[in-house]
């Protein structure tokens, strides 16, 4: 499978533990490059994937072939000397047979054990009859701007190609998903390098290579590779259960800008804000309110609200995690007993960013403002059942534009009160101004998306 390319400008719109094989890693003294990879290519391995062609369903029921199955290539690398091979979950999507050639040029039938869709993970095995070299894996965590990284794999199905550039970016987020934390490097990354190793001048495995951003279809230096660290977790719970064991919170979290910590009053930009609790979830049962900023998970830093979900999807269904909560000027922890992940459950990605049109002169906040109705769901397109109140219109260069808000949005909250009317809006508004507030969180719908955003009180 090739690698993905991501298109620039890139449009919002993919624990350490050592396994025996590889020599280990140098202990000091002069480092030699050729030194560092010879042992390594022998646990680096192209995979080649045969494709299931498009299939339409007969008049009687059966299913008829379109087209003709296709190959693609990609790379993968040995964790285990049983035949345990890690690579991307893009790599064997919709496979119909997976071979897997080693260095020494010897093919295997793989069979695929599990993969993962958040990270874009999968792990194969296969059957060599005998131990195969594999791979260290380092702490990803210790990696520095700056620090020297190899990527090795099958680029444009040429085996065993190696490339060295620098760590050029850490905990990079380019919106695929909710928990982005992508090493970002200028060593060569094209595609079929897709699954390959990231190694560390030690030899060790500090990332698994994802993705190019390019504006062409091939590297312009900008590599990005998902962490070791949340490759291992991944890697282990797939090996012991087939699949990523990580417990469902049953809440989604916004990240926090300065102007929205300021909102909400609390310090700092880190963890992440409740925008939406299911019904009857584990963030509900342990008393988790809409408009609670995250502080902490458990004992752990929480840098940001990515991060802050990595470190939930640590706590397997059944176990407590504690969360440190900021709410309505305090913090206070709550225990939160985790949930399975609900079949097919899918996190949403970034919202959208609304053309708001020409910027004209506005009135104080310049929001024109409706009850829901059916009228309104249909003519925006919300669900049935949608409540709060809908945004008709948003004058330009108001503060209500200059907030985020857009024509169709509708209005669930303004701070931690369910809104119904106009009315409502407006008084707790200026009841917010009139408290000296700067400005006040109001839950905004967004084409199917909630998020919270930042309201300035200064000109009502």
């Amino acid at each position: 499978m090739t690698c993905p390319s991501l298109r620039w400008p890139v449009l919002v719109m993919a624990l350490c533990i050592c396994c025996p094989g590889a020599a280990p890693p140098p202990a000091g003294g002069t480092i030699s490059l050729p030194d560092v990879v010879a042992p390594l290519l022998g646990a680096v391995v192209n995979i080649s994937v045969l494709k299931r062609p498009d299939t339409t369903a007969g008049p009687t029921g059966s299913s008829t072939q379109k087209g003709r199955a296709t190959h693609s290539l990609g790379s993968g690398f040995i964790v285990d000397p049983d035949g345990y091979i890690l690579t991307n979950r893009h790599v064997v999507a919709d496979f119909y047979t997976v071979t897997v050639t080693t260095n020494d040029d010897r093919q295997f039938a793989a069979t695929v054990l599990a993969t993962n869709r958040f990270p874009d993970l999968a792990l194969l095995k296969i059957d060599a009859g005998a131990p195969l070299p594999a791979v260290h894996f380092g702490d990803s965590n210790a990696l520095r701007l700056g620090e020297t990284v190899i990527a090795i794999g099958n680029p444009l199905g040429l085996s065993g190609s190696i490339s060295v550039g620098v760590v050029s970016a850490l905990n990079r987020n380019i919106h695929s998903t909710v928990i982005d934390d992508f090493v970002q490097t200028d060593a060569a990354i094209n595609h079929g390098n897709s699954g390959g190793p990231l190694f560390n001048l030690r030899g060790e495995v500090v990332g698994v290579n994802w993705a190019l951003v390019s504006d062409t279809t091939g590297s312009i230096g900008l590599g990005l590779a998902i962490p070791a660290n949340d490759a291992v977790f991944v890697l282990d719970s797939m090996r012991r259960f087939g699949r990523l064991n990580a417990g469902f919170p049953g809440m989604a979290v916004q990240a926090l800008s300065p102007a929205l910590a300021g909102a909400f009053g609390v310090g700092g930009t880190e963890g992440g804000v409740v925008t939406e609790i299911w019904p009857g979830g584990p963030a509900e049962r342990a008393g988790i309110r809409i408009g609670d900023v995250v502080l902490r998970i458990g004992s752990e830093h929480t840098p940001d609200a990515r991060a802050m979900l990595r470190q939930l999807a640590r706590f397997p269904p059944g176990s407590v995690a504690p969360v440190e909560l900021w709410r309505a000027g305090r913090t206070l922890t709550v225990a939160m007993t985790l949930d399975p992940f609900p079949p097919k459950f899918d996190p949403a990605g970034p919202p959208a960013t609304a053309d708001r049109g020409p910027r004209v002169t506005s009135p104080p906040l310049g929001l024109h403002l409706a009850a829901m109705s059916d009228e309104a769901r249909a003519a925006y397109r919300h669900a049935t059942g949608q409540s709060g109140v809908v945004i008709e219109d948003v004058a330009a260069n108001s503060a209500g534009a200059d907030a985020g808000l857009a024509s169709g949005d509708v209005i669930e909250r303004v701070q931690d009160s369910p809104v119904g009317s106009p009315d409502d809006v407006s008084r707790l508004l200026a009841q917010a101004r009139a408290e000296g507030r700067m400005s006040v969180p109001m839950l905004v719908r967004s084409k199917s998306r909630l998020q919270w955003l930042a309201i300035p009180l200064g000109e009502l």
